[in-house]
């Protein structure tokens, strides 16, 4: 199985009303370096991956602010462990550090983010064409102060197609030819990004000191070979829940109620 070791992506997700007249779209650009090594133990490896990603906002109209919030950025790394388990489970699991802030002054410790996962997947019939996935998520940024649950069932009926059925993981996947994949999927676009100066929106009382966003949507993906290393992903449809909040903490000082629209992703990745 190959293994990515460089990967870049654009997402854009196009304008929506709020109810104060304005229009806002994002845009994101992410990048990402891999290492991988295989442990002496068989079936055991670790990863560390080094990722930057910026973000753009575009409100229409500046929002009432002493200063524009449009650009934000996130630095993280990621330090990730999997091995094989007894009677047929197998363990994945990372931990990801970040911070992601707009970086006006100097970025304090309690600014860093945690994001963990542990997935345990194990084939469920003799075909072992039926793999269960168990495990949970947690993040310090969700305002859920417990780990989520993961689970679902990854399906391959035959050597075309591939259904991973669960929460929150959902895609179907087509294998075309050798080189081409095409599938369904949702799609989870969520940031949270903290402010080195806290601010003041509209003369409220409480104090802005992070910007929350969340986007899901549904669409259609397109994984494509172009050499035996380097791919092509394109991922687009639309959105059906939007979120966009400025925060102090945890408690909603104001927020945008966004139209759906266009949600597009597009990237190249290339595997060792």
């Amino acid at each position: 199985m190959m293994q990515e070791k460089f990967g870049a992506d654009y997402s854009f997700i196009g304008k929506g009303d709020n109810n104060n007249g304005n229009d806002i779209s994002f845009e994101k650009y992410d990048f990402r370096f891999s290492i991988h090594k295989n442990l002496k133990t068989p079936g055991r490896r670790i990863f560390h991956t080094f990722n930057y990603a910026g973000v753009n906002i575009d409100y229409g109209s500046a929002p009432l602010l002493e200063t524009d919030l449009k650009n934000f950025h996130t630095i993280s790394y990621t330090f990730g462990y999997a091995r094989p388990l007894k009677k047929g489970w197998f363990l994945t699991a990372y931990i990801k550090p970040n911070i992601s802030s707009n970086f006006e002054s100097s970025v304090g410790f309690d600014e860093l983010n945690l994001f963990g996962m542990a997935l345990f997947s194990k084939p469920i019939n003799e075909k072992k064409n039926l793999i269960l996935n168990l495990g949970a998520i947690y993040s310090n940024t969700i305002g859920v102060n417990a780990p989520i649950p993961i689970a679902g069932l990854v399906w391959k009926p035959d050597q075309k197609w591939t259904l991973n059925i669960g929460f929150p993981m959902f895609d179907v996947k087509y294998k075309a030819s050798d080189k081409t994949e095409i599938g369904a999927n949702l799609f989870i676009s969520g940031e949270n990004f903290s402010l080195t100066d806290d601010l003041v929106y509209n003369n409220q009382t409480s104090p802005i000191d992070n910007v929350s966003i969340m986007n899901i949507g549904g669409g259609l993906f397109l994984n494509q070979k172009i050499t035996k290393k380097l791919s092509l992903n394109v991922n687009s449809g639309y959105t059906f829940h939007r979120k966009f909040e400025f925060k102090d903490g945890s408690d909603k000082v104001t927020d945008f109620d966004l139209d759906n629209n266009l949600f597009i992703k597009a990237g190249i990745k290339l595997s060792i």
